[in-house]
């Protein structure tokens, strides 16, 4: 009895963690991080989503793609802000991800930020703060939001959507920025996703 209550444990299991699985749609050329992310002015029309805390408007600010490698991955479940986006990537591109910047800084995420640090001042400070971003990710899809969670520090990521501003008739608001020059309160991307590159995978 013992053993079939650890092999049913074990299905379950096993079903769960394939589940939680995202279903890779196709397959993209190599990531490429050394250039700036791309934004845009966009026709986009504010537009509606559901979530567990009601309907949330989304303000449409800019087309946006950025390839990086990810320096930090923060998942977010009990915050205020988590029922929209669940998890927070700390993002680097251009020269941060090769030497010498790679292995003379170092990145950190807290409650919605992020942080940096050199032990070096041979390094070019506004470089870094304009190459690096913590961004809010909004998942457009239930696959999408799988794919998120599986980003891991390390991978070369491509991500494409809408720079957007939020807000709920309750009061809610969150909005995005929409430079890489700016710092502090406000200076994070709130990025919808519409499709999600790692590695090679691209997740739709």
């Amino acid at each position: 009895m013992k053993n079939l209550w650890l092999a049913v444990l074990g299905a379950v299991l096993a079903g769960y963690w394939f589940v939680s699985l995202p279903s890779a749609t196709g397959v993209g050329d190599p990531v490429d991080w050394s250039g700036e992310p791309v934004q845009e002015e966009t026709d986009r029309e504010p537009f509606e989503i559901e979530t567990d805390e009601g309907t949330v408007t989304l303000e449409p600010r800019a087309d946006f793609e950025v390839s990086a490698v990810v320096a930090g991955s923060e998942r977010y479940r009990f915050d205020a802000s988590a029922f929209l986006s669940p998890v927070d990537l700390a993002l680097i591109w251009g020269d941060l991800p090769e030497e010498p910047y790679k292995s003379k800084v170092s990145y950190g995420q807290m409650t919605r930020y992020y942080f940096w640090k050199t032990p070096t001042r041979e390094l070019d400070l506004g470089y870094i703060q304009a190459h690096s971003s913590n961004m809010h990710m909004i998942p457009s899809t239930p696959n999408l939001r799988r794919a998120l969670f599986a980003v891991d520090e390390g991978d070369a990521v491509r991500i494409r959507g809408l720079l957007v501003n939020a807000a709920t008739e309750e009061g809610f608001t969150w909005k995005s920025s929409t430079s890489r020059k700016d710092s502090g309160p406000g200076a994070c991307e709130l990025v919808w996703v519409e499709e999600v590159q790692i590695g090679r995978k691209v997740y739709r």
